[in-house]
């Protein structure tokens, strides 16, 4: 058992995102992660190399774009990307948004995030 507190959990930055790492160390099959993206930020187009991640909606409303869809995730929405589609979101809104990204399987090394 180990419990891993949000408030001991130090933020760092990902390209123009504060990502907060929330997995406890004994768990490594996935990994569950925050992240706050502010207004204007754009996540580049890229493809998924995990075989499943899920975005949840937590606060604002954020464009995704998978393969050749559109998408708008707003809070308590879950999107599936499989792994092979190619995906990015872009936060066009008005207040900052923030995701739960949960990742199978998770970083391959610990602070080695990719949202």
């Amino acid at each position: 058992m180990e419990l891993k507190r949000y408030a001991d959990t130090a933020p760092f930055m990902f390209g123009d995102f504060e990502l907060r790492e929330l997995t406890p160390d004994a768990y490594g099959g996935s990994s569950f992660a925050e992240i706050i993206v502010p207004i204007g930020a754009d996540r580049t187009p890229r493809v998924s190399e995990k075989d499943h991640r899920m975005y949840v909606g937590l606060v604002g409303e954020l464009e995704f774009k998978v393969d050749d869809e559109v998408f708008h995730l707003s809070p308590g929405d879950v999107l599936h990307i499989d792994k092979g589609e190619t995906y990015g979101f872009h936060n066009g809104g008005y207040e900052e948004g923030r995701l739960l990204l949960i990742r199978v399987p998770g970083p391959l090394l610990p602070g080695a995030a990719q949202p």
